[in-house]
């Protein structure tokens, strides 16, 4: 008894203690009259990692593996973490834990870049993000070809850059890994009035002064605290964004521009457009960076103008327009132009040609009824022409991510970039070959073995 009443009369001393401390310093803990005592400083937070440990590790052992930059490894390994490229090489020590997908006798590739295409989830106009189908059957369709990218949409062709597109994913069940990046291209016609031409070199001197005055802004604003931001000049945001490197401008030499789902060239096919491409060329000028030329007929006659302002050129090997009687060596087609331009350092993207129906782009439709299932058929077109085999990889790869402005994530096997892959049981661009294993964003999204496309053909 003696000890509870020891414990009551100590615990009401410090009570009191407390209590009376509390009130000597105020309704807010400050003494009446006394100085606000500091801000009690807050406990520092340990800093967050800056390279969290990967989830997941995945390796593709021993295949062949196609850099997509023109290189090959023979019994190489491709070691992803998570959703990008960890590692490429022999040799590689692989983390506890790692998932391994056995490539030995298979050739493995970085996953096919489509410059232009429809369908596989993706709607016909933007927002993208807002409208894809991650369980489109198509999608599965595309992976089995080999397609994990490709834009959506269309490009302009009036005499201001214009356009409503995506570079879209085919990542397969996930709605949020689909759209790399909206608006990646703009585009409009090579060949202007001279009215046009004029308000559209005014538009590109204004967008230049703004990009020059926002970079002198914040030591404006230092010297006077009320100064405001400058305003993007009317009409010239698709400009400024090229001129950023956030877009690249695509040039229509015919006018009727590059459509996903109809136009082309038929019925009006020119056996020299060497005009439109000098044309388009002033338009690289002014900009002071290179353009993309969409089908351009005669660009294996000027191949080093091309080169010489940094432009790339999208081909269709497939397309043929004969040359003018009169003059057949500097007119029409060549099938050698993907290799004559990539002899001059032009990067050359390929892509199907336009049917009688329609099928600008890869798709269900198109001149073999089915362009969905031969993205590799132009590239080796380009091969027959006489481009190297390694090089015509690149057309549908590497180079076809520059041609959208994204190679910075897909087109090659390089560390750091998404791991897009595919391991396919023969060459890439060999007709006969199929892809056995889709990866996209580091996931495996299509198995040959457990769809019914192909499961039933084995060679």
């Amino acid at each position: 008894m003696m000890r509870i009443e020891t414990l009551f009369a100590a615990s009401l001393t410090l009570l009191l203690a407390v209590d009376a401390t509390a009130q000597g310093r105020g309704r807010r803990g400050q003494r009446p009259g006394g100085p606000t005592p500091p801000a009690a400083t807050p406990e520092a937070k340990p800093a967050e990692a800056t390279d969290k440990k990967p989830k997941a590790y995945t390796a593709i052992v021993g295949g062949d593996v196609y850099l997509g930059t023109g290189q090959r490894l023979t019994g190489a390994t491709v070691l992803i973490a998570d959703d990008k490229i960890d590692a490429v090489g022999h040799n590689l020590t692989l983390p506890e834990g790692t998932t391994v997908i056995d490539a030995k006798g298979k050739t493995v590739s970085p996953g096919f870049v489509c410059v232009l295409g429809n369908g596989m989830g993706a709607p016909r106009n933007g927002p993208f993000a807002d409208a894809v189908n991650p369980f489109d059957p198509e999608i599965k369709q595309g992976l089995a070809a080999g397609i994990t990218t490709f834009l959506a949409g269309s490009t302009g062709s009036s005499a201001t850059p214009s356009g409503s597109n995506a570079v879209v994913k085919l990542a397969y069940g996930d709605v949020k890994g689909m759209v790399l990046k909206e608006d990646a291209v703009v585009g409009m016609s090579a060949t202007l009035s001279l009215a046009d031409r004029d308000r559209f070199a005014d538009t590109v001197k204004k967008a230049k002064e703004y990009l020059k005055a926002l970079e002198d802004f914040p030591k404006q604003k230092a010297a006077d605290a009320n100064a405001k931001e400058p305003p993007m000049p009317a009409g010239a945001d698709k400009i400024v964004a090229v001129l950023r490197g956030q877009a690249t401008l695509w040039l229509s030499l015919s006018g009727s521009g590059f459509n996903p789902f109809g136009g082309g060239r038929r019925g009006a096919a020119r056996t020299s457009d060497v005009d439109a491409i000098r044309q388009g060329l002033e338009i690289a000028a002014m900009l002071g960076r290179g353009v993309v030329f969409q089908k351009p007929t005669s660009a294996w006659l000027v191949p080093d103008e091309i080169a010489a302002t940094g432009s790339m050129v999208i081909l269709s090997p497939r397309d043929r327009l004969p040359a003018d009687p009169a003059a057949p060596d500097t007119t029409g087609s060549n099938l050698a132009s993907a290799a004559i331009l990539g002899k001059a350092g032009v990067p050359v993207a390929v892509t199907c040609p336009v049917g009688m129906f329609g099928g600008a782009g890869v798709g269900t439709g198109g001149i073999l009824g089915q362009d969905l299932n031969t993205p590799h058929v132009d590239a080796a077109f380009a091969v027959r022409g006489g481009l190297d085999n390694r090089k015509a990889l690149r057309t549908i790869t590497l180079d076809a991510a520059k041609l959208l402005g994204v190679d910075s994530r897909v087109g090659s096997l390089e560390a750091g970039k998404d791991a897009d892959v595919l391991i396919l049981d023969g060459d890439p661009l060999h007709y006969a070959t199929f892809v056995t294993t889709a990866l996209v964003n580091g996931k495996v999204v299509y198995e040959k073995a457990k769809e019914p496309l192909y499961r039933h053909i084995a060679r």
